[in-house]
């Protein structure tokens, strides 16, 4: 007889900060997963709070885990899949955020994507609220990258690049399935990124060491709260400069990026059109490069916080 493939054991591992209604909505879609996330689901629960407490212990199979501080994703993402992980029984850890909508069928098509690639990390196309490529991985194969590059939403890259999955170089991490073997052999998550560049640098490793892949079978919607409030406008100010100061940060000094220096300038391009043309942003962008490039500072180090307590004083006061 051919023995049989034991099936599979995947586990969610959640990061999550004072986002209760976002976190609610995921755990409601969790639930219907298929198949089932037999290895439980663990939200790690940065600065914890007890509203948040509340949501997790109204869903049968959450673990809530409070973390003291809000440092950043990446080390809620360890905290909850190192849990996960202690079961032997888990194969997977499914990595999200909490603003993600996890599609039923959306788990399945990544395990099958890992299955007849043996790749260690699966990634789907994520979507915005109006049905636009919010973030897709990067293909390995040059010439997908001006492909995908023109697409504009989920339908017309399925039309592009089939079913079939495609080897990426990095993914953005709001949702993505890791062996147990991924973990195991690379560790987890820098902690020294603060937010938005930590999975980036996972997943290129992942990639470049075990293999990665995307599937544009699966598409899930990434739905964050709108920045209405001034409060939430200098927040995304303070996580755009991060992103800079990682991304350049990994553009130079790390083993498997050096592809993402000619994505620097166009980051820095998006930033100035987001945020304006001050003379306050101009030269906060600049500290972001100085700071990741040439003193090889992520945003997670002191001179990360030192740049971000900056920028948000002049934004208080202007």
């Amino acid at each position: 007889m051919t023995p049989t493939t034991p099936s599979p054991c995947v586990a969610a591992a959640i990061a999550t900060h004072r986002r209760e209604a976002e976190l609610q909505r995921l755990l409601a879609t969790l639930g219907n997963s298929n198949p089932p996330l037999t290895g439980g689901i663990f939200v790690a629960d940065n600065a914890s709070s007890p509203e948040t407490r509340t949501v997790c212990e109204a869903v049968s199979g959450v673990a809530w885990l409070p973390r003291a501080v809000n440092n950043g994703p990446g080390p809620a993402w360890n905290t909850a899949a190192a849990k996960a992980l202690e079961n032997p029984d888990v194969t997977h850890v499914l990595v999200l955020d909490d603003d993600v909508v996890l599609p039923a069928h959306a788990l399945n098509g990544l395990l099958e994507a890992l299955v007849t690639t043996g790749a260690a990390v699966s990634a789907p196309l994520l979507f915005d609220e109006k049905n636009r490529l919010w973030a897709f991985p990067e293909p390995c194969e040059v010439a997908l990258r001006a492909v995908i590059r023109r697409i504009h939403t989920p339908e017309e890259c399925r039309q592009a690049f089939g079913d079939v999955p495609h080897p990426f170089c990095w993914a953005t991490g709001a949702c993505m399935l890791y062996t147990r073997q991924a973990f195991e052999t690379l560790g987890f998550f820098r902690e020294d990124f603060w937010m938005l560049g930590e999975d980036l640098e996972f997943s290129m490793r992942a990639a470049s060491l075990l293999g990665g892949v995307f599937t544009a079978a699966v598409a899930v919607p990434h739905l964050p709260p709108p920045a209405k409030t001034a409060a939430i406008r200098t927040s995304h100010r303070l996580k755009f400069l991060a992103l800079l100061q990682n991304l350049s940060y990994l553009a130079f000094h790390s083993p498997h990026c050096g592809h993402l220096r000619s994505y620097l300038a166009g980051n820095f391009k998006r930033y100035v059109r987001t945020e304006g043309w001050a003379p306050g942003t101009l030269w906060d962008g600049w500290c972001a490069f100085y700071e990741g490039a040439l003193w090889k500072q992520p945003a997670g180090t002191a001179a990360g916080a030192r740049l971000r307590e900056r920028a948000a004083h002049r934004l208080d006061h202007r």
